[in-house]
């Protein structure tokens, strides 16, 4: 069955064909193109009278706060039953009819670009892409409220509620896109030159679900920190907390996070110059080995206030592993160390509202408590989440995950950037290695080997460290990327660096870096300030075999009791696929750890 937008596309470009002359040629109807007004009331621009669109407006939004030039803004209600409800916003610069000019044609720059959203909510706001001479869009994903309104997923009786999901994963930002551009069409007489998509974290989900199930219809995309393998790392949201409860007997308490503060700063003095820079960021978390331990009060090397019992060590120690089966096997990545774990972030004297809800979706069960969870009984909620039907064929997280393939967005030439930090406290940034790690794979010339270099041709991933979530942490986080995107697009030439600036670390003079195509990083040239951009080059590699192979993960819907899949972390052609005796090396730890939660109950 074709996609209900394909017939709203058909019946708008019809329009044209019905003009054609004796010559063969589009009339020149499209010359007098439409005012705004007309977009909304006039079924001949195929929004008004539609049997898939609920309801239109369409007004001229005057210059005013936020707004430095006035453009046509188009509401839609989209639905195709009476159980789908998707708002989409377009946003267009004045064509010439409506005063429009300085523009390709009126006061247009000839591209499109959507914008992603945040946390469980959509993003209705266009102002910034059509200030800049963009045909911007945007959508509410079918449903509106706050960052933890994707409650209405599972329904009261346990069900799923498969439209409301299916319009947030991807119904409703690929509608945005196929009518943005088909609007501007109309508006302007002309199809779009250039067509983006720009987000960050959801709006970065949002992104890899274009490119992979959308990819011709998109010319380049800015994925950054994607919060994809949505139902696998939004599980792993409440590990910290599991943990943290079942080694000190109390959740996480406001007198806690002290203690989590010092042992991030512990992490960070420990590791900090072990890429030559001592600059606040410790550039690889991953190669990391400082153990909580070392604050336990009365050792030698605790600090002076806020050193941790044996037991808050233990719980350390397993947050920033994450959550592992009884066979010792990684179900999903901890928090990397010198990573912030309070306030904005996951651990902290209150669970992440995010957190609590995915365990409703993975037992589908709105009063599941997640309280009633331990660190045994983590594996078997992962993986109900990863098994539970959502539709014909599908689980949860296969409908949810958006970790397909990018053959078709690559095959029509688009260009895609991902931005993440390197201490981001939300996504987990292991977790876009390891999808950048699967797809320099599935590229690959090599066989089973990650081939980055031909990866890079179309997909270039920039690791920020020290960076937070979107932003700044202690390390820089990029300062245009979707500039970079646009110039790659429409020019060929791809970023070789992306400027950073920015961070907690820095000096009050500030700090400028350059970020670099994974998997190099910025490493010093060994003279000149360390603050200064100019004094770093790309070189390195940070998908050495000992680092990497740490991560591989356990099989995918075998969480309980499975094993490593080193296909799954695309380290098939890097690693040992028989590392049976590091297997027995991690469960005799895990049982060395259980043994010790038994004393100290006892």
């Amino acid at each position: 069955m074709r996609h209900p937008p394909f017939r709203i596309l058909a019946a708008m470009f019809a329009i044209c064909a019905s003009s054609i002359g004796s010559a063969g040629m589009c009339c020149k109807a499209a010359a007098a193109t439409p005012n705004c007004a007309a977009l909304a009331t006039n079924p001949a621009f195929g929004l008004a009278g539609n049997a898939e669109i609920k309801t239109v407006t369409s007004a001229i939004i005057p210059v005013g706060p936020g707004v430095t030039k006035s453009y046509c803004q188009v509401n839609i209600l989209f639905g195709t039953n009476a159980n789908q409800n998707i708002n989409i916003r377009v946003g267009l610069p004045l064509n010439a009819t409506d005063g429009g000019t300085g523009g390709l044609v009126g006061a247009w720059n000839g591209r499109t670009e959507g914008i992603g959203g945040g946390g469980c909510t959509g993003n209705l706001t266009v102002t910034a892409a059509t200030n800049a001479g963009y045909v911007g869009s945007g959508t509410d994903g079918g449903h509106s409220g706050s960052a933890n309104s994707c409650e209405p997923a599972v329904n009261a009786d346990g069900t799923y509620n498969v439209q409301f999901i299916q319009d947030w994963i991807r119904n409703a930002v690929k509608e945005e896109i196929l009518l943005s551009k088909a609007i501007a069409n109309k508006y302007y007489g002309m199809k779009p030159k250039f067509n983006y998509w720009n987000g960050c974290s959801t709006g970065g989900h949002q992104a890899m679900a274009l490119a992979q199930e959308l990819g011709e219809e998109l010319d380049g995309v800015l994925a950054n920190a994607p919060a994809m393998y949505w139902t696998r790392f939004q599980t792993a949201q409440m590990w910290g907390q599991i943990a943290w409860k079942e080694k000190t007997g109390n959740f996480i308490a406001s007198s806690d996070v002290p203690l989590l503060q010092q042992a991030k700063a512990s992490a960070i003095a420990a590791c900090d110059a072990a890429d030559g820079v001592a600059d606040g960021i410790i550039d690889d978390p991953r190669t990391c080995k400082f153990d909580a331990k070392a604050n336990i009060c009365g050792t030698p090397t605790a600090p002076a206030t806020n050193c941790l019992t044996p037991q808050q060590a233990d719980a350390m120690n397993l947050i920033w592993d994450g959550p592992r089966n009884k066979n010792g096997v990684k179900i999903w990545f901890g928090l990397d160390k010198g990573t912030d774990s309070f306030g904005f972030g996951l651990d902290a004297p209150f669970p992440f509202p995010l957190g609590v809800v995915q365990f409703h979706w993975d037992e589908h069960n709105l009063t599941f408590d997640w309280k009633t969870v331990d660190m045994a009984g983590y594996p078997q909620v992962a993986q109900d989440g990863d098994r539970n039907l959502l539709v014909q064929n599908q689980t949860l997280s296969d409908v949810t995950d958006t970790f397909g393939d990018l053959d078709t967005f690559k095959r029509k030439g688009g260009k895609m950037i991902t931005v993440v930090g390197g201490n981001d406290q939300l996504i987990y940034p292991r977790g876009v290695l390891n999808y950048y790690r699967t797809q320099a794979v599935h590229f690959s010339r090599f066989g089973d080997k990650p081939d980055y270099e031909n990866l890079q041709k179309f997909y270039r991933l920039f690791r920020a460290p020290g960076a937070g979530h979107c932003g700044p942490g202690a390390g820089p986080f990029a300062t245009d990327s979707f500039g970079a995107l646009v110039t790659w697009v429409e020019t060929g030439v791809a970023p070789a660096t992306l400027a950073a600036s920015g961070g907690s670390a820095a000096p009050s003079t500030g700090r400028t870096r350059i970020l670099c195509p994974y998997p190099q990083t910025a490493i010093y040239k060994g003279t000149g300030s360390t603050d200064d951009a100019a004094n770093f080059q790309c070189g390195g590699n940070l998908e050495v075999p000992k680092v990497v192979c740490k991560d591989v993960l356990v099989k995918y819907k075998h969480e309980f009791d499975g094993h490593k899949d080193f296909k799954e972390s695309g380290l098939a052609g890097v690693c040992n696929n028989n590392d049976h005796d590091h297997d027995r090396d991690e469960r005799a730890r895990n049982d060395h750890d259980r043994d010790d939660h038994d004393k100290d109950r006892g």
